[in-house]
């Protein structure tokens, strides 16, 4: 019981247990094609680049551009990470500090994020304002020689909907919280001229596990939960957002400021490989039965009890290393349509 309390609490580790899975998880044709025209506007572009993700979490995205594109660090480039809770801006300081600080160098912070004024009267004194283009509700600028990575406090979309500046726009694993429609119309506003938008591990309706839990005695009750924990996910539009991968297409249909570069699938999969689940594994499936559980709790046409015995079956699996886990998702790249010449 202990160690299921940990799991559920503990949001930042679940996130960096996540990488391991994105990184096998991401389409390798659809993110490869990211990292190139990346790679090719940081050349063409004479000022800094400037990129953007919205709901970006602790920083898992911006270390893995840099580990895949390291050309991009021989620039200047801006990256404004916006997410809304502070917890993960905070936690995304510490992640860069590990995973992008070589020997010898040095991370400089400047911290505005809990400032009485969220930084309004620092704002461009201790740093070159030209690289922050919004404060939101405070936040941390992280420096590492050319690179600037701006913290932010706000909600991603509303940022992007007030900021036609980027030469790149990110969204990862968020498009099934929100209505994708609004959501691409606030992504493509936020892009310059010869811009990217890179859209990976969007859910696309299948959670799966294997094998059955005996200690659930009503058959089928297993394709109950996953059928209700989709159901819970809600509908916008008119389609339920555990489509969200593959209603995305149609979305990108009816965008005419934007065109489809790739798109492709994106499956999280994880397995006891030779009879063993890394640690970042286990930690990541107890997470998201948790995710599972919280959110049947309110759902009035399912049993507590089964659902307890349901759950407490899985977590057995896991530590029994006996756990199939799939859920599919899509990843998407487009690039925005430069004008026609009148």
């Amino acid at each position: 019981d202990g160690e299921r309390m940990s799991f559920e609490l503990d949001y930042t580790a679940y996130l960096r247990a996540k990488v391991a899975i994105d990184d096998e998880a991401l389409n390798k044709r659809v993110y490869g094609s990211f990292i190139s025209h990346l790679e090719a506007l940081s050349v063409l572009k004479s000022g800094p680049l400037r990129i953007l993700e919205v709901a970006g979490g602790i920083g898992t995205m911006i270390v893995r551009i840099c580990r895949d594109c390291p050309s991009l660090l021989e620039k200047k480039v801006c990256y404004d990470l916006v997410d809304v809770k502070k917890s993960n801006l905070r936690s995304a300081t510490e992640y860069l500090r590990e995973n992008i600080v070589k020997e010898g160098e040095n991370l400089t912070i400047f911290d505005y994020l809990d400032s009485a004024d969220g930084g309004k009267e620092q704002f461009g004194s201790s740093i070159d304002s030209h690289y922050v283009s919004s404060r939101g509700d405070g936040y941390i600028s992280c420096v590492l020689g050319d690179l600037q990575v701006n913290l932010i406090c706000s909600d991603g979309l509303e940022h992007a909907s007030q900021n036609r500046i980027y030469d790149a726009v990110i969204s990862a694993a968020f498009l099934d919280l929100v209505d994708i429609d609004s959501a691409v119309t606030d992504l493509t506003s936020a892009m310059c001229e010869s811009s990217l938008m890179y859209l990976p591990i969007n859910f696309d309706g299948v959670t799966h596990f294997e094998p059955d839990v005996p200690e659930c005695t009503e058959e089928g009750f297993a394709n109950v939960v996953e059928e209700r924990f989709h159901r819970a996910m809600g509908s916008t539009s008119g389609y339920s957002r555990s489509q969200t991968g593959r209603k995305l297409m149609r979305s990108f249909a009816q965008t005419e400021e934007v065109s489809l570069d790739s798109f492709g699938s994106s499956s999280w999969t994880v397995f006891p490989y030779k009879g063993a689940y890394k640690e970042d594994e286990k930690l990541f499936l107890h997470s998201i039965l948790t995710f599972m559980e919280e959110t049947l709790r309110s759902d009035d046409t399912i049993d507590n009890k089964q659902l307890s015995e349901y759950i407490e079956g899985r977590r057995t699996q896991i530590r029994n290393a006996q756990l199939f886990y799939l859920a599919h998702n899509v990843d998407y790249l487009a690039v925005k349509s430069l004008p026609s010449k009148s």
